[in-house]
């Protein structure tokens, strides 16, 4: 076999390799803009800004980690921190939150680090909780050039990529940084035997740009999302949890349904444990996975673990590209006085 055969065969398998990491960014098009949850009601403040304090107790933490993909070269891996506190104003609330997402895109050295400050304000109406939130937020990106290539850099006669050969880009810069801003509202009501939450947000308001050319002003897209949940029980022993996510933006869009089924114990530091499934796919276009979702509620703390099941067109391909997910939440508990006595004089 020849040099330019090689060249060609080598070429060939290049490009298929390539071809194949883009179709799988393409089948999972909320990935390259913002974070990617499949247990995406356990971190309410990356799911909805007028969501924070809506809880049951005194504060909240919660911590989120994704691994996805090893199997391609390194892992895709995503680590969420939130913290949000409730504040009574009167017979309303004002809630107030922080959060911060590092997202390391290791197959092509890209990393994403986002703190937002995040408050809302919630009014009952008649029964009817009513929330509206903000969230501000700084946003950094950043690259690492000299593992990467580009056209420029390749040598035909080899068949390979050099990195020591120029790679013909001056207008490329090794990180960026923006100002973001979040918007969403909810609603929630109490009826008979279920209670049912309502919300939508639109992220990205600003529209900022976000682009590692310095030559270009290409802006964020804004991502507009609808959620519902609803808490069913079924009796003293059962209960379920149902729940819809839709995403979109432009003319991509992303669905994740499915729900959980909570077994409840009476008089023990366990208070329930809960088995669920999950679809994610779309409108109109490829399915991409089936989730497994397993978890249990341990005195204060919820966790919870998740299994992605490829079962898009790439599944023959992928099918042994794992993605685990975790949640961990923790919710303090609101202490109030059982009695009130009141101090008297003795004489």
């Amino acid at each position: 076999m020849n040099c330019k055969t090689t060249a060609i065969e080598h070429g060939r398998q290049l490009a298929s390799v390539c071809l194949f990491i883009a179709t799988l960014l393409l089948c999972a098009p909320t990935n390259a803009q913002d974070v990617h949850l499949t247990q995406w009601y356990t971190n309410q403040q990356n799911l909805n800004p007028g969501m924070v304090g809506m809880y049951d107790g005194a504060y909240r933490a919660v911590g989120n980690y994704r691994h996805q993909w090893p199997e391609i070269n390194k892992a895709i891996t995503t680590g969420m921190l939130g913290f949000d506190k409730k504040f009574f104003f009167f017979k309303d609330e004002i809630d107030a939150g922080i959060l911060i997402i590092n997202d390391n895109y290791a197959p092509f050295a890209l990393n994403s680090f986002k703190i937002y400050l995040t408050g809302a304000y919630k009014k009952v109406i008649k029964g009817h909780e009513v929330r509206a939130g903000i969230q501000l937020g700084a946003v950094v990106k950043s690259t690492d050039l000299s593992t990467q290539t580009f056209p420029d850099q390749w040598v035909y006669q080899n068949g390979i990529f050099d990195p020591n050969v120029y790679n013909g880009e001056d207008n490329i810069q090794a990180s960026q940084a923006y100002f973001d801003m979040n918007l969403g509202f909810a609603w929630s009501y109490k009826f008979k035997k279920f209670k049912p939450t309502v919300g939508f947000s639109i992220f990205h308001v600003t529209r900022p740009k976000d682009t590692y050319f310095t030559t270009q002003a290409e802006r964020l897209r804004t991502r507009q999302s609808v959620h519902a949940m609803v808490d069913v029980p079924i009796n003293k022993t059962f209960s379920a949890e149902p729940q819809f996510l839709y995403m979109w933006t432009t003319k991509v869009s992303d669905m994740v349904l499915g729900g959980n089924v909570k077994y409840h114990f009476q008089k023990s530091m366990v208070k329930h444990v809960y088995l669920g499934v999950l679809y994610r796919g779309g409108f109109g276009r490829n399915s991409d996975a089936v989730a497994p979702v397993i978890g249990a509620s341990i005195k204060n703390f919820d966790v919870g673990l998740s299994y992605d099941i490829n079962v898009s067109r790439l599944s023959a391909q992928s099918s042994r590209k794992t993605t685990f997910e975790l949640s961990l939440v923790y919710t303090a508990p609101l202490f109030s006085p059982k009695s009130l006595a009141i101090p008297c004089d003795r004489y």
